[in-house]
C-alpha cells in the first residue's frame, strides 16, 4: 500500500468532499493512539475497540466541526476520551463501585502481560484525572499542550496533573 503524503488537514478536506479513503487513511494514521489511550482508560480492549470505534464514527460524523488550526491527533484523542468518559458515566449509574474495581482487576490479570502488572495496578489506582495526562504524555509521548487540548484544561493544569500523577504513581509503585 502506497504512503499517503498528505498532512492530515489536507485529508480532511478530501473527506468533507466525498473521498472515504482520506478519511480511511486518518484512521490508519491514528487507530493505534486512540485504541492506546482507550484501553489505557478502560482496561479493556473489547471496550476500547469499541470506544475507538466510536470515536472515529463520531469524528467522521462532525468532520465539518474539525479545526484545521489544531492538530487532528489532539481532536480525535478528546473525542475518544470523552466517549470513554460517556462509558463510565453510564456504567456508574448501573453498578456499584465495588464491582467494578472486582471487573477491572480480573480483566488486568487476563489481558496484561506480567511485566507490566505492577505499573498497570498502580495506574488504576489513580484518579483518571491524574492517569489521563500520564498516559498521554508518556505513553503517547504526547506535549502538554496537546495534553491541554485532549484534557480540556490549561497547560498548567496539565502539567500539575501529570507531576501529580507521577509523585501518586511513585507513591504507588513502592507500596
Amino acid at each position: 500500500m502506497a504512503i499517503d503524503e498528505r498532512t492530515d488537514s489536507e485529508l480532511v478536506s478530501a473527506s468533507l468532499d466525498g473521498r472515504r479513503t482520506a478519511f480511511a487513511e486518518l484512521v490508519h494514521r491514528h487507530q493505534d493512539s486512540v485504541f492506546g489511550l482507550s484501553v489505557g482508560m478502560t482496561r479493556n480492549r473489547e471496550d476500547a475497540a469499541d470506544m475507538a470505534q466510536e470515536a472515529f464514527i463520531r469524528a467522521y460524523n462532525k468532520l465539518e466541526q474539525y479545526n484545521p488550526e489544531y492538530s487532528f491527533r489532539s481532536w480525535i484523542l478528546r473525542i475518544c476520551a470523552n466517549q470513554t468518559k460517556n462509558l463510565f458515566r453510564r456504567r456508574m449509574r448501573r453498578r456499584c463501585t465495588e464491582e467494578k474495581h472486582l471487573e477491572q482487576a480480573e480483566i488486568e490479570k487476563s489481558v496484561i502481560n506480567p511485566d507490566y502488572q505492577e505499573l498497570e495496578s498502580a495506574l488504576a489506582r489513580l484518579d483518571p484525572k491524574l492517569c489521563m495526562p500520564l498516559r498521554l504524555k508518556y505513553m503517547e509521548g504526547m506535549s502538554y499542550d496537546e495534553i491541554s487540548k485532549v484534557l480540556g484544561v490549561g497547560v498548567s493544569a496539565a502539567k500539575m496533573r501529570v507531576l501529580r500523577g507521577k509523585k501518586l504513581l511513585a507513591e504507588y509503585m513502592e507500596s
